[in-house]
Parts: C-alpha cells; sequence; structure tokens
C-alpha cells in the first residue's frame, strides 16, 4: 500500500513544473541557484576567527552561490592571517576591520602600492590606478578645505566605480541614554558640547533637581595633560573644566566657535590664527581641602587661590585675559620634549608666535618635514589643534632656559624640573579652566562635583549663539561596573548612561517613553577586500575592457568584483548579526572621517539582477532574474509557465511523501547545508 501511495506522489511531482517558487518571486531571489552545476569559480576567502567576521564570512559564501562563485573560508589564528595580509597575500578575499583612525581621511597605507596594507593589491598599472594614487597625492597638498573635500569626494567615486577594491561593510554604533525629560542633548556633539544646549522638561523618577546633572565615571583621573601617555586618556572632568583651542564638529570640520572664533590662510604654509575677545581664566581655586560641607565656590574670600610660576601670579575670573601668548604656550609645550611625550604630533610646527601688534592672534608656519629644505604640506594639520588650551601665567616659568620643540621653535622658560614645581602638581588634582565648569570638590571613590563658571565665555559650540548654563551642578559619581551603573539610570539616580553593552535592555528602553536612546558612530569599519592580483577577479582581467554597450571604461575583473558587490546582502546580515543595530558603510573611508567621507557614493544594494548583468557582461553564463509576469520567468531566456494550482498540488504531493514516508521510515529528509549555514 505505502509503494502505491509513494508512486503516485512521485507522479504527482514531477508532472508539475520544476519551477513552482515562481509565484509571488521576489526578482532578487535566485530560481536556479548553482548548487548542482559547475561553479564559475572557486575563491578562497579569508578571516581570523573569534568576533563576528567569521559569520559574516559564512554569509558572503552563501550569496556567492547565487552568481555561481563557490567560497572556501579559512579561519585563521591572528597571527597567520596578518602573515596572509602582509606577506604571503594567499586569497581571492579578505575580511578585517581596522580602527582607531578616521580622524584624517589619509589612507595611503592602505589604498596605495607602497602602503604598508595593500591588502587588495593595488598598483599604479592597473586601470585607473595611477590616477587614484595621484589623486591621493593632491589631496595631501590641499590646504583649502573645501577643495581638498570636493578631492577625496571625487577619489571616493573612482574607487568604488571604477576600480572597487573592496566593499565596505560596517562601522558599530554607540548607544546613550537620557531620561526623557532631558533636552538638548547630542550624543553626536556629546555631553560637554551639550551642556549649553541642556535643561530639564520637569522631573524624572529619582530625580530631586533640575539644575543638577547626575553622571557615572571612574575616580578622579590625571587632569593635567602632559602627565598623561595619550591625550585621548584625558577625562571626561578635565575636558569640561577648559576649553579647546579650535573647535572639531563631530564630522570633524574645523569651526569657529571655540577659543579660535576665525583663520586665515596666508599661504599654503602659513596660517593666521584670531582668538575670542573677552575671554578670562577662571579663579585658580585651590581646591584640595574643600569638601560638601565647604562654604560656596564662588565665593572668593573663602577659597584660597593658587599662584603659578610667574611672579605668583593668580587669577581671580577677570584679571586674566586667555590671549594668544596661552595659545602658543600650549601648543609649545605639546612639541618640547623636555614637558611632552607626544613631541611627533607638533614636529610640523616650523614657526609659531605672538603677532606683534595684536595680543589676540597668533602666526604658525607649517612644514610636516623639518628635515627636509623646502617646506613640506600638512593638510591633517587641523587636528592638532584642538588640545585644550592651558594658563601660560600659571605653569610658565621665568627661568631664561632656552629649549627647542621638535618642529625647531626656541622656548624659553621650559625646563624639566617645572613639571615637578607644586603650581605643576596642584594644576593636577586642581585644575581651573576657562571652560563651562569649575572644579568645586571630590572625595575619592565615591564623586566628583563640579559648578557652572559665571566667567564662561557663553558660546554656544554647536552654532555660535549666545547661551548660559542652564545645568548649575554636575555630579560624578564613582561607578566603576557597567552594570551597576546602567541600574542607577535606569532606578533614576543618574542622568546619563552608555548602553554599549546592554542591547536586549537599550531595545527594551527604545520602546519605553520614559527614555531617549540616541547613537553616535565609532572610528571602526570592517570591510571585505579583494586580491586584485588574483585569476578571476583580478590579474590578466584588470586589463580585459568590455564590449558591452555602456560598460566601454569597466573591465573584466572590475565587472567580476561589482556583480560580488551586488549579490551580497548586507542589510540582512546586519539584522541577522547585528540586530540591524550597526551602520552601513559605502565608501573607502571611514564613516567616521565625516566631513571628507562621501555618502552620495555608488552604493552596492543587493541586487541579483544587476549582478547578473554584470556577470554577462564578461560572457559568463548566469541566470536572468528578472520575471516577465507573475506567472512566467526567464532563466537564460527560456520562458517557463506556472500557475497557483501547480505550486499548490506541489505542496501537497510533497507533504504526502513525508506522511508516507515516515510511515514506511524509509525517508530521508535534508535541509540544505546552505541553509543551515545562514541561520
Amino acid at each position: 500500500m505505502s509503494k502505491k501511495c509513494s508512486v503516485i506522489a512521485l507522479i504527482l511531482l514531477f508532472v508539475i513544473p520544476v519551477q513552482v517558487s515562481a509565484i509571488g518571486i521576489n526578482p532578487n531571489d535566485p530560481i536556479f541557484p548553482y548548487d548542482d552545476i559547475m561553479p564559475l569559480a572557486n575563491l578562497v576567502l579569508k578571516t581570523n576567527g573569534g568576533g563576528v567576521r567569521p559569520d559574516y564570512a559564512l554569509f558572503i559564501a552563501d550569496y556567492l552561490r547565487d552568481i555561481g562563485i563557490e567560497v572556501e573560508i579559512k579561519i585563521e589564528e591572528w597571527s597567520v592571517f596578518v602573515g596572509a595580509l602582509l606577506v604571503t597575500h594567499d586569497y581571492d578575499m579578505g575580511i578585517v576591520s581596522i580602527s582607531g583612525g578616521g580622524a584624517s581621511p589619509d589612507m595611503r597605507n592602505i589604498y596605495t602600492e607602497a602602503g604598508n596594507m595593500n591588502l587588495c593589491g593595488l598598483d599604479t598599472d592597473i586601470p585607473y590606478g595611477n590616477q587614484s594614487e595621484q589623486m591621493q597625492e593632491e589631496c595631501m597638498t590641499m590646504m583649502d578645505l573645501q577643495t581638498r573635500q570636493q578631492h577625496y569626494y571625487d577619489w571616493q567615486q573612482l574607487m568604488m566605480d571604477k576600480i572597487v577594491p573592496m566593499l565596505p561593510l560596517y562601522t558599530p554604533q554607540s548607544f546613550v541614554g537620557t531620561w526623557a525629560n532631558t533636552l538638548g542633548y547630542d550624543a553626536s556633539w556629546g555631553i560637554i558640547d551639550s551642556l549649553p544646549y541642556m535643561s530639564y522638561d520637569g522631573y524624572h523618577e529619582g530625580q530631586k533637581s533640575l539644575t543638577e546633572f547626575r553622571i557615572a565615571d571612574a575616580n578622579l583621573r590625571e587632569l593635567n595633560p602632559m602627565f598623561i601617555d595619550s591625550y585621548f586618556g584625558y577625562g571626561f572632568i578635565g575636558k569640561t573644566l577648559n576649553e579647546e583651542l579650535v573647535l572639531l564638529s563631530p564630522s570633524h570640520e574645523p569651526i569657529k566657535t571655540g577659543l579660535v572664533r576665525d583663520w586665515e590662510r596666508i599661504d599654503d604654509f602659513h596660517f593666521k590664527f584670531y582668538m575670542r575677545d573677552n575671554v578670562f581664566w577662571n579663579p585658580s581655586y585651590n581646591i584640595t581641602e574643600r569638601d560638601e560641607y565647604s562654604p560656596p565656590l564662588n565665593t572668593i574670600p573663602t577659597t584660597q587661590l593658587a599662584r603659578g610660576l610667574k611672579s605668583n601670579e593668580y587669577s581671580d575670573g577677570s584679571n586674566q585675559q586667555v590671549t594668544a601668548k596661552d595659545a602658543v604656550f600650549t601648543l609649545l609645550l605639546w612639541g618640547n620634549p623636555t614637558i611632552s611625550e607626544s613631541t611627533s604630533y607638533h614636529e610640523w610646527i616650523s614657526n609659531i608666535y605672538v603677532d606683534p601688534v595684536d595680543p589676540l592672534v597668533f602666526h604658525v608656519h607649517i612644514d610636516e618635514d623639518p628635515v627636509t629644505p623646502e617646506p613640506d604640506y600638512y593638510p591633517d594639520f587641523w587636528e592638532r589643534l584642538n588640545w585644550i588650551v592651558m594658563p601660560e601665567f600659571f605653569l610658565n616659568s621665568t627661568d631664561p632656559t632656552v629649549s627647542y620643540s621638535s618642529g625647531g621653535v626656541k622656548c624659553t622658560g621650559l625646563h624639566f624640573d617645572m613639571i615637578n614645581s607644586p603650581q605643576w602638581r596642584m594644576y593636577s588634582i586642581s585644575q581651573f579652566g576657562c571652560g563651562k565648569y569649575m572644579l568645586d570638590y571630590t572625595v575619592r571613590n565615591e564623586k566628583t562635583v563640579l559648578q557652572a563658571s559665571p566667567y564662561w565665555m557663553g558660546v554656544g559650540p554647536k552654532d555660535g549663539s549666545i547661551e548660559d548654563l542652564d545645568i548649575e551642578t554636575i555630579t560624578v559619581s564613582v561607578i566603576v561596573d557597567a552594570s551597576e551603573e546602567l541600574d542607577a539610570f535606569r532606578n533614576g539616580y543618574l542622568d546619563w548612561s552608555g548602553l554599549r553593552q546592554f542591547p536586549s535592555i537599550r531595545k527594551q528602553m527604545q520602546k519605553d517613553p520614559r527614555f531617549n536612546v540616541q547613537s553616535f558612530i565609532t572610528s571602526s569599519m570592517s570591510f571585505l577586500f579583494f586580491n586584485l592580483q588574483r585569476p578571476f577577479i583580478g590579474g590578466y582581467d584588470n586589463f580585459i575592457y568590455l564590449d558591452a554597450a555602456g560598460k566601454e571604461e569597466y573591465t573584466k575583473a572590475v565587472s567580476v568584483r561589482k556583480a560580488i558587490c551586488y549579490a551580497i546582502d548586507r542589510e540582512e546580515m546586519n539584522e541577522v548579526i547585528h540586530n540591524g543595530d550597526y551602520l552601513i558603510a559605502h565608501s573607502v573611508l571611514y564613516p567616521y572621517t565625516g566631513y571628507y567621507y562621501y555618502d552620495d557614493i555608488i552604493k552596492y544594494k543587493r541586487d541579483l539582477k544587476l549582478a547578473s548583468e554584470w556577470m554577462g557582461s564578461c560572457g559568463y553564463p548566469v541566470p536572468d532574474y528578472t520575471p516577465t509576469d507573475n506567472s512566467l520567468c526567464c532563466i537564460n531566456g527560456t520562458t517557463t509557465p506556472t500557475s497557483s494550482l501547480s505550486y499548490v498540488t506541489s505542496i501537497v504531493a510533497f507533504v504526502f511523501i513525508i506522511v508516507i514516508s515516515l510511515m514506511t521510515r524509509r525517508f530521508h529528509f535534508r535541509i540544505p547545508k546552505r541553509k543551515l549555514e545562514r541561520k
């Protein structure tokens, strides 16, 4: 009986056309995958173990089967993988993540033939290779910001359209939360630059004051930036107490809302900077003996004023103006090897001085390489001007000692012993600046309290508007454990918290009207890169131009690389692997490099019709993914009819086989391997 039923069911299946999936077909889904035919190519994709890059590789291998490419995935230990990247280059494709850069658009170390991270095997012989390298070199000689930006835009379009050395994947986003009653906070600008715009619209649970902002951090850190190995470790408190010389927007564009209100390019190697007038140093309070029971901070008679190295000078909030000498002093500090451990950041300063006529103006002469006789361009110097300003009257000495900066600028008064003086040591724990807030007191292992400065310059960093500080007090509680911080935030004891480590809780909070969750992108990017020296995706095919109409300026290898890019569904990968939380990148630059990152670039969204078109233009046999109507679809030009009835009948027959087979225990149903991998 079971044999007869099986025969009937099999007959039903074979009389139904095979193309049952054509009903309601998605034009971007393959009709006949390449599972049962000879692949067009077998490519090796390498990455390192750990993290999500092996998951990316599994998805990519699955997608590329849809255009006839079989991928062998090799997961290697990091040291072995690095050897492959930099030495052997024994791969067709690879997946890597880079991080820590992005402030500068200069990525010649990756995208030039001589680059020490030339993962793609780029050289000047391939079509457009020489043009790409020339454009990158030109970008490094353009001192005008807008001209340079447009040139980088043109280069990025050339790379992603005519060369296609890689497919950008993702940039992680960090998430932070505030209570919904917090107004004016902008995560992309951060807390410090948002403070002049912030206020509260009523109370949230656990909140006791509408003029206090409460966050968590580690213990009070070293406040003198010259005593810190990396300026980027300089903490939230220190940057709240002071202002930066040249302010940078979240996209790293220099803006004129900081202490420097304007600048002038005299020539490519000489810039003139104009300081903001009527900005004064906050009182040089010595808060080392203060606690929560001390009198209010702004009553000068009750708070001792510390005196500096220069003739015991002090500041009472109105007698010491921030001028160009403070800017010059700050930059010379960073470039002086007797004081600084970061002198290489300032070798490009060949000369710096206060204008002989205007004390609010200073001049900077630029030479990236002081060894060569002629000055060298350095358009990225803007990133080295956003240091917090240091009080020259307090930290400089009257000692006649002469020293020199790393760029050869003469310095008078800077000597090694000065960093051991009581003033320098006090500045590390009782810093004063010209910023929005002043140190009130600190209780180690418990909290630090800041008070709004009545002496602050009152200029909003985002737009230059006149602002005051509705948030009068900032309390920084010492909470080291991230889970404890989150609990304190959700219970109303904090007003802000990072959420990066808690994606499930963050998603709940995004649906909770009591909270406001925002994100900002990080200085990291992952990408799939191609080895342009390998056959099929590169090699000799780099030099074979297409005959297809409209594609004559593209080569066979570029067409394959484009097809690969169009075959990959980065949106689906993002949803499955990252819950849709990552930003999909589209350019060879970090998205973090916002001012130079070109978003209006060619974008490779999953489109099997375009992938098929680019593969077909090379002469490779590929499916035609375009359905002619709801009941017909074409495969290599062959029209095959289907119907709803046949679809339903096939399903019934298939189910019938399974039921009978279970009864006879002779049928073994197997899920295709590629579907298991995708899960």
